[in-house]
Formats: C-alpha cells, sequence, structure tokens
C-alpha cells in the first residue's frame, strides 16, 4: 500500500523538515483518501516537536496560533496552508465536547488510539505507514467505516462524530457496518447536545460534497435527522429529496429543496440574512412560476426575487417539467441586457428630487413607475421618456 502514496515536492519538504528536527507524520484523510484510490485535498501534519520549536523551524512560513492549547499551528508554504499539531491523547471531555484535559506524547500508536474511525487512523512518515490495528488497513481495503476502540463510547465523547461518520461514508462510497449503525441508533440521542453550529457545518460539508445523496440517505435510515428536524423528516418525500439534490449543485437550493414542506425549522439552522433570504424566496416562489407566460413576466419575477433565485428556481422546474419557454425567455432578456432592477433605470433618485420631488415616498412610487414602464417595453428606458413621468407626477 505504501507504493500508493505519492508526495508532492511540497509534502515532502515539510514532512523532512519535521523529521530532522523530530518526528513528523502525514496523517488522517490525506492518507485515507490515497489508499482509497481517491485525490486527496488537504494534508495535515503531526509530530513530537514542541509548539514554540515549531514556530521557529517554520519561521519563514508565517507560523500561525490556531490551537495553542491543543499545540496547532498552521503555515504557509507556496501559497498553501497547512496545519500542524502536536502528538497527544485526549483525557476527558464535557457533555458539550469540550476536551477537559490533553496530554502531549511522542507515540504516534497513542495519538493514533483518540482518532474516530480505523480509516481515519493511519499515519505516514515518508516511508512507513503507521497504524494502531491491524483493522485500519483491512477497513480500507474493504471499504468498511467502523469506530476506532469502543464505538458507544466515542459517540458519548464526541456526538459529532455519527455526523461526521455518516460524511465520510457517503462521501467516499463506505459501507458503514452493521454493529457501528447498531451503535449509532442506539445512541442518536446524543447529538442533540452538539451546538447547531457544529451539526450545521457538518451538513454543509455533507451537501457540498460528492455523492451527497447516499450521505443524506444515511442521514435519514439511522434517525438523525428526526433526532435534528421532526418535523422536516415526517414531512419529506425521501425519494424525491434525493433524486433532487443528487442533480442541483447550489447549497441553497439544497436546503430549499429538503425544507420545502417545513421552512419553519429552516430558523434552526444559523443561516446569513442573504442565504435566508434566497432559500425562502425559492421556497415561497417555486409554485407561482406555473403562471408565468411572457417575457414581461419573466423579468416582473426576476425584479421580485433577483436573477439567481430565478435561475435555481429554473432549475428546480426543469426536473419537474418543461420549462424551455422561460429559459428562452431568460436567454433573450440576458442577450439583449434588459433593463430589469431599479438600478437599470435610465434615471435616479437625484433627477426626481432635480424636479422638486422631494418627499421619499413619492421618489419611491416614481422609480416603481418608471420600472413597470421599463419592464413592459424596454425601449422606454430613456431619460427623455422616464422624466416625462415625472412631469406627470409632479403635476398630478
Amino acid at each position: 500500500m505504501i507504493e500508493k502514496i505519492k508526495l508532492t515536492e511540497d509534502l515532502k519538504w515539510i514532512l523532512e523538515r519535521l523529521n530532522s528536527y523530530g518526528k513528523g507524520y502525514i496523517v488522517g484523510g490525506y492518507i485515507r483518501d490515497y489508499l482509497l484510490g481517491i485525490e486527496p485535498k488537504d494534508c495535515d501534519f503531526c509530530t513530537d516537536i514542541e509548539y514554540e520549536q515549531l514556530k521557529v523551524i517554520f519561521k519563514d512560513c508565517s507560523p500561525k496560533e490556531i490551537g495553542k492549547a491543543f499545540g496547532i499551528i498552521q503555515i504557509i508554504y507556496k501559497g498553501k496552508s497547512y496545519e500542524i499539531a502536536k502528538l497527544r491523547k485526549e483525557l476527558g471531555f464535557t457533555s458539550s465536547r469540550n476536551v477537559v484535559d490533553i496530554e502531549f506524547v511522542s507515540d504516534i500508536y497513542e495519538d493514533l488510539k483518540r482518532r474516530d474511525f480505523t480509516v481515519n487512523a493511519i499515519a505516514f512518515d515518508g516511508k512507513n505507514l503507521f497504524y494502531p490495528s491491524s483493522l485500519a488497513l483491512e477497513d480500507i481495503e474493504n471499504r468498511i467505516l467502523r469506530f476506532v476502540g469502543e464505538g458507544a463510547k466515542r459517540v458519548k465523547e464526541d456526538p459529532l462524530r455519527i455526523l461526521r461518520g455518516i460524511r465520510i461514508a457517503g462521501e467516499k462510497n463506505l459501507n458503514i457496518l452493521d454493529s457501528v449503525q447498531e451503535i449509532i441508533l442506539k445512541n442518536k440521542e446524543e447529538i442533540k447536545r452538539v451546538s447547531i453550529e457544529r451539526v450545521q457545518d457538518e451538513i454543509f460539508k455533507m451537501l457540498k460534497g460528492k455523492n451527497r445523496e447516499n450521505s443524506f440517505y444515511l442521514l435519514n435510515k439511522l434517525g438523525i435527522f428526526e433526532e435534528l428536524f421532526p418535523e422536516t423528516s415526517k414531512k419529506i418525500n425521501l425519494k424525491e429529496v434525493l433524486n433532487k439534490i443528487k442533480i442541483v449543485k447550489s447549497l441553497n437550493l439544497e436546503l430549499a429543496i429538503i425544507f420545502f414542506k417545513s421552512k419553519e425549522e429552516l430558523s434552526k439552522l444559523k443561516l446569513d440574512n442573504k442565504s435566508k433570504k434566497s432559500i425562502l424566496n425559492i421556497i415561497n416562489q417555486k409554485d407561482n412560476f406555473k403562471n408565468i407566460k411572457s417575457k414581461y413576466e419573466v423579468k416582473k419575477m426576476i425584479s421580485l426575487i433577483g436573477l439567481e433565485d430565478f435561475k435555481d428556481i429554473l432549475v428546480l422546474e426543469k426536473i419537474e417539467r418543461e420549462i424551455s419557454n422561460l429559459e428562452i425567455f431568460l436567454k433573450d432578456i440576458l442577450d439583449k441586457n434588459e433593463p430589469i432592477f431599479l438600478k437599470d433605470l435610465a434615471i435616479s433618485g437625484k433627477d426626481i428630487i432635480s424636479e422638486g420631488v422631494t418627499e421619499g415616498k413619492k421618489i419611491k412610487l416614481i422609480l416603481e413607475k418608471s420600472l413597470e414602464s421599463v419592464l413592459q417595453n424596454p425601449d422606454f428606458n430613456t431619460k427623455d421618456y422616464l422624466m416625462k413621468i415625472i412631469e406627470e407626477a409632479f403635476n398630478s
């Protein structure tokens, strides 16, 4: 298996530097993915070198403290960031999974024993592989996901490991052992102890990752989604949701599909205002698309919800019905660069004020009336024509 692991010159340089001053290893997902035949993305290192010494060794790589309590630094080498962590074992956890105490160690096997799953408990020093149990390589070979050590204990230490396991299994096409599934089912309520921020982060990684429909299927099969979002779990058509999220590529669109019939539970997520608005636009306006019959109505809807949300709803509509007419209208609008929003008008609020209209509400009404005229006929978007609308409003 070692011959499968090929390192870039950058990774070799970091690893060799660590091994020049102590012990250095590449650990976790990078090794797992390489052995599974998947191109790795991120690469993390671990070492027995003291924290302060690490900063000196990599002084030319902008070393930054990102977890001093855990002995973690971040370095930048040739424009890319890497994390280097001190070898450690964890001595205890609080109920919300804040590690109570850790102990730095020099033995790689001690560090690997604390990890969540056997496929992640493999390290590589550039020459040799290290793993605390032969199960690690067997599980890689057989594409199996199982906990390191006692599964129930691992879940109670940090229930987020349930979500992480589901994500990895779905994304990497691993089979979760029946015994592991049983542990998850028996301990699924533990997930409620985890902060919504950590839960959300893991679920979003699932939805952004490869084979997201596999992960979401497991999330439902093992009862975890029901624990987190009970109302949504009752209302979704799982087969329909899986078919749709397999096709779409936008996170907002995926969330709209999942929470389409239970938008109230969407409020459990810590979303930024822009994302929340977009998701609600998709949910609230999708059914209205069936009434759109003209180019004017397409522009009217875009002016209401924005171009990107309009395109997202079109993706959903295309899954369900023939929408070539809407696509033709949209293409024509964009090709001709037809005005859609207030900012596209040939006049602005300053032009209205220059005509003596100072009341804010009246200015807004004039702009909206101008936009309505322009949506119906783009040729009306000239300053001369729109100024006539201002004059009429001023004299009315």
